[in-house]
């Protein structure tokens, strides 16, 4: 290029930090030229007197090209090209601020960063910058000079239309203004950002320069904040300015405005990360927040691009102002609050279960609330989808995750945390927040997702297998599945324990193959649960890890995320390590009691209380010989004792029978039987059977009404032999079941009391029965002998009434008003003879004797019992034309459903359903409701009847119809609305009593 390009006689170099047209200025001032003269020779157009368009948008090789007619070595212009490039926030309008002590130090050069927006003072001289010429009032340095006279160094070059002189203010000249310490940090501040960004490379700074203008702005538009009245305290006398918005761009503002507005800036986006929120908080207060959680008066498109510290500190200011599944999203309890970002629910979604790990589920639920523990596990661990989450619609968000999670539980939940009397919602979702950025950051051993994909497909676990886990653990297994029949019972359960287990699955999803078919069912799994011992854990967890290996995935059983994660916050749950679990035990394990019991002792959630129990043993249980997991562990020890030097001795060689053997060695004939046939050792012969007379036969069997099992143990032979003997010698056999068993068929010696023969006689419990007779009458109601004896009151009724039909007479007269119960004559009678020797020496042949001899007993505790007082009369309506009843809980909910189905007829069945209450409760209270005229009834008529019936087979019972009456539902709704009135009644008054 040297060839082709005539260079200038005289040189001029730039000096540190100068502008490229302050250099192009000084080299014409060289060869008394104005700058216009000069850039035809330096190869710059017309359009370059625009020092902004010089400075930016200068080509490559016009750079070069003046580096050669300057007479200047390759790259000597290379840094003030790429430090006016590099400039990020120049002057609105083009111009420049200036240091008159400066400009009259370095004979009139200009220095590029007063071109900078956020030059404000000079740090070196300690003044504020000028913003303009204070004779013309002009910015200064928009344009090279134009025309053709050299211009004085240092001086305003503005040239008025149709002058032909120029302003000239000499300005190196002017007195500068004392900057204050306010301005001074700010510029130390906006200094120190471009160091790091233009020489160390720091992105955080870079990302400030470039967020700063949009933070400014909105700065600005704080309405609270008089910026002119700050101003006018750094630089008294200053013209007042407007805050304009120019097509987004910050308005022109001199140095003394940006100063102050710099100062804040440098709090909101300084090092001090909590003072930085405190001001943007008091910035924000009053100021309502854009759809979508944008700062009120900013850009958009400029707010969704922001990466500095401002969009942290501004979601933490407003943090208690939004909605809280706003907060989870933002993430803004947290230290890394911030925009959403591109990672999608499902990435996550792959490290978290559908039921929150256990140990966090113990941390997360309240100790005492009323959520139920498998729905708040599975719509807490669906929380964790949401910190960070770019999708915006929950709904799609639940529904990919799981279904049985809706957008509605995610909100309930989260609004229960904020309702709990020490409100812990906050840290309940920076709990969250900390667990996703866990995920997020380090991942998880665990690929829930593949698991859900592969696992649900396995047999988790056969019959077989259970059966072998269990017994060697001490567990009966439950029954074993038919051969055309899937998992049920223990064995089902254990098969969604392992599957919980292995993929912390959601198993009351609709539709689960492993689901729940309904509450009892789900109970009946909570149960099983509850009473796993350690070492059947332990069992389970290691089947487990074989099914992991089968399907060839490499990760441990289970994981959570480490409970550090929580640390430094108050969340409203505990972990099970802390809670009492010597109470636990004994409610639990030593007492069998529920799990409530105990939870309502701790004052603890029952999940809480469950999952205690999984870390603590229960004693292993003392089974019967014929109990499963006795004969499985006599199976398992079989081949070790019973083998075929054992049968060769002892059955061979000692000629000892089966039936010694196996009462030497504890196992089962036909166990030995099946051993020494696999062995190939010869069984002996049984003796041939010893019952050939059919009339002695005859007179055991039917004279004397004994059993075949009583005829084969006086025999000393099976059961068996006796039954072939019946057919052999044609003995008819009474018929099979219990009425062929000795308490049905055996009578009583004739000398003994007829009301005591026709009680015991031909049912089964008869004896026993009067037992409870004798217990019952000491006590003056039947609910109190019923608590005493841990029973129901109502089976002490059906047995009584069984006795009296038995019997054929009244036995007792029931308690009513204040007269409690008392035996009729027949009754005293009967209870006469039960304390005869006797009698009393055939009720201990069915009643075992320390239960007889604890009648006593049971006379002193009904010594202690005292007769209820009798209940007020009930008084009657004064306007409504039906009995009064006497309103009970139960009555009240079969009231309110005969309201809400007024309009039609129900029957006693339908009811049922509905309430899903005890059939005899219901109907006895439809009867007193329709003799008291609250209702009317009519039997189903014969072609509603007839249309019952089932093919082949008759119609049934008749239906009786119930239709509420029009005063009945005067009277319901009359004792619908007393009821809250008595409920607080009876509450007062049983305070009174317990204080």
């Amino acid at each position: 290029m040297t060839g082709d390009v005539n260079t200038v006689p005289l040189r001029a170099a730039p000096i540190d930090g100068e502008s490229v047209d302050s250099w192009i200025e000084e080299l014409a001032r060289r060869h008394r030229l104005s700058p216009s003269q000069l850039l035809p020779a330096l190869g710059l157009p017309e359009r370059a007197r625009s020092i902004h368009r010089l400075i930016k948008a200068t080509p490559e090789e016009s750079w070069r090209r003046m580096e050669c007619v300057a007479g200047m070595p390759e790259g000597g212009l290379r840094s003030v090209q790429l430090a006016g490039q590099a400039m990020r926030m120049t002057l609105v309008g083009g111009g420049t601020r200036f240091c008159p002590v400066c400009l009259g130090e370095n004979g009139g050069r200009w220095l590029l960063a007063w071109r900078s927006n956020w030059a404000v003072a000079c740090t070196r001289h300690r003044l504020l910058l000028l913003d303009s010429c204070p004779s013309c009032a002009r910015t200064l340095r928009v344009y090279l000079p134009g025309g053709t006279e050299e211009l004085p160094p240092g001086t305003c070059a503005y040239q008025p239309q149709h002058r032909s002189t120029r302003c000239g203010t000499d300005l190196a000249a002017l007195s500068g203004i004392p900057a204050p310490q306010v301005a001074l940090e700010a510029q130390d501040w906006i200094d120190g950002l471009q160091r790091d960004a233009d020489r160390n490379g720091d992105l955080d700074s870079a990302i400030t320069l470039d967020e700063l203008p949009a933070v400014a702005y909105w700065l600005m538009g704080h309405e609270g904040t008089d910026w002119q009245a700050r101003a006018a305290e750094l630089a008294p006398g200053r013209a007042r300015t407007t805050l304009l918005v120019l097509n987004g761009r910050l308005p022109k503002a001199d140095a003394p405005l940006v100063a102050v507005v710099l100062d804040m800036a440098r709090t909101v986006l300084g090092a001090d990360h909590e003072a930085g929120v405190a001001a943007v908080r008091e910035l924000s207060s009053g100021r309502r927040t854009r759809t979508g959680v944008v700062p009120a008066g900013m850009n958009f498109h400029r707010w969704k691009t922001m990466k500095g510290p401002f969009p942290n500190r501004f979601l933490q200011s407003i943090d208690t102002d939004m909605t809280p599944m706003d907060r989870l999203r933002f993430k803004s309890p947290t230290p890394q609050a911030g925009k959403p970002g591109n990672r999608t629910a499902e990435t996550r979604g792959r490290h978290i279960p559908h039921l929150i790990w256990p140990d966090w589920a113990g941390l997360l639920l309240p100790l005492r609330s009323g959520f139920r523990s498998e729905l708040f596990r599975a719509t807490a661990a669906t929380c964790l989808l949401i910190p960070g989450s770019s999708e915006r619609a929950y709904r799609d968000l639940t529904t990919h995750f799981n279904r049985r999670v809706t957008s509605a539980h995610l909100s309930v939940l989260l609004q229960s945390f904020g309702d709990l009397p020490e409100s812990g919602l906050t840290d309940v979702l920076a709990a969250f927040c900390r667990i996703a950025d866990y995920l997020d950051t380090c991942g998880s051993p665990i690929d829930y997702q593949r698991r859900r994909e592969r696992i649900p497909a396995h047999s988790l676990i056969t019959w077989p297998q259970w059966r072998d886990l269990a017994c060697e653990a001490g567990f009966h297994p439950g029954k074993s599945p038919r051969d055309d029949q899937t998992a049920r019972g223990r064995h089902l359960h254990a098969q969604r324990h392992l599957l919980q287990l292995l993929t912390g699955a959601d198993l009351g999803v609709d539709g689960h193959r492993f689901g729940f078919t309904g509450s009892s069912d789900h109970s009946r799994y909570v149960t099983f649960t509850h009473q796993l011992t350690l070492p059947l854990r332990s069992a389970l967890a290691g089947h487990a890890q074989r099914i992991l290996d089968d399907l060839e995935i490499d990760e441990p059983v289970t994981w959570s995320p480490p409970l550090d994660l929580a640390h430094g916050l108050t969340l409203p749950g505990a972990l099970p390590s802390t809670l009492d679990t010597t109470t636990i035990r004994r409610i639990v394990i030593e007492d069998q009691r529920p799990v409530s019991e105990a939870a309502e002792v701790l004052g603890v959630h029952v999940e809480h209380v469950a999952l205690a129990l999984q870390h603590l043993d229960r004693p292993e249980r003392d089974w019967s010989p014929r109990a499963l997991p006795q004969s499985w562990k006599r199976r398992q020890a079989m081949p070790r004792i019973a083998t075929r030097d054992f049968f060769e001795h002892e059955y061979v060689g000692a000629n000892r029978t089966l039936h010694d053997l196996a009462a030497e060695t504890g196992f089962s004939r036909s166990l030995l039987a099946q051993a020494a046939r696999s062995h190939k050792i010869p069984l002996n012969k049984g003796k041939a059977p010893a019952i050939n007379d059919p009339a002695w036969l005859r007179d055991q069997y039917h004279g004397q009404r004994k059993s075949t099992s009583t005829i084969a143990e006086e025999l000393g032979t099976t059961q068996m032999t006796v039954n072939n003997a019946l057919h052999r010698l044609g003995v008819t056999p009474r018929p099979p079941g219990i009425h062929s068993s000795e308490q049905m068929i055996n009578r009583l010696d004739g000398r003994l009391a007829k009301d005591i023969r026709a009680a015991v006689e031909g049912s089964l419990g008869g004896w026993e029965r009067l037992h409870r007779f004798q217990i019952a009458m000491v006590f003056p109601t039947l609910k109190a002998a019923a608590e005493h004896l841990g029973i129901p009151p109502r089976t002490l009724v059906v047995q009584f009434q069984r006795l009296e039909r038995d019997i054929g007479a009244e036995i007792f007269v029931r308690s009513t008003g204040g007269t409690p119960q008392q035996p009729t004559k027949r009754g005293r009678r009967l209870l006469d003879h039960l304390e005869k020797p006797h009698i009393r020496s055939q009720m201990a042949k069915s009643i075992a004797d320390h239960e007889l001899d604890r009648l006593a007993e049971h006379q002193a505790a009904a010594a202690q019992q005292q007769f209820p007082r009798p209940r007020r009369s009930v008084s009657p309506f004064t306007e409504i034309p039906v009995t009064r009843l006497r309103i009970t809980a139960a009555m009240l909910a079969l009231l309110k459903d005969l309201m809400t189905h007024s309009d039609g007829e129900c029957y006693g069945a339908l009811v049922i359903d509905r309430l899903k209450r005890d059939p005899g409760n219901i109907y006895e209270q439809l009867h007193r409701l329709q003799a008291a005229g609250w209702i009317t009834n009519r039997v189903e008529d014969d072609a509603s009847w007839n249309s019952r019936a089932t093919p082949g087979r008759g119609p049934g019972r008749r239906r009786t119809y119930y239709r509420l009456t029009s005063a009945g539902r005067d009277a319901i709704l009359h004792e619908i609305a007393r009821w809250p009135t008595r409920r607080r009644t009876r509450e007062r008054a049983q305070s009174r009593t317990d204080g």
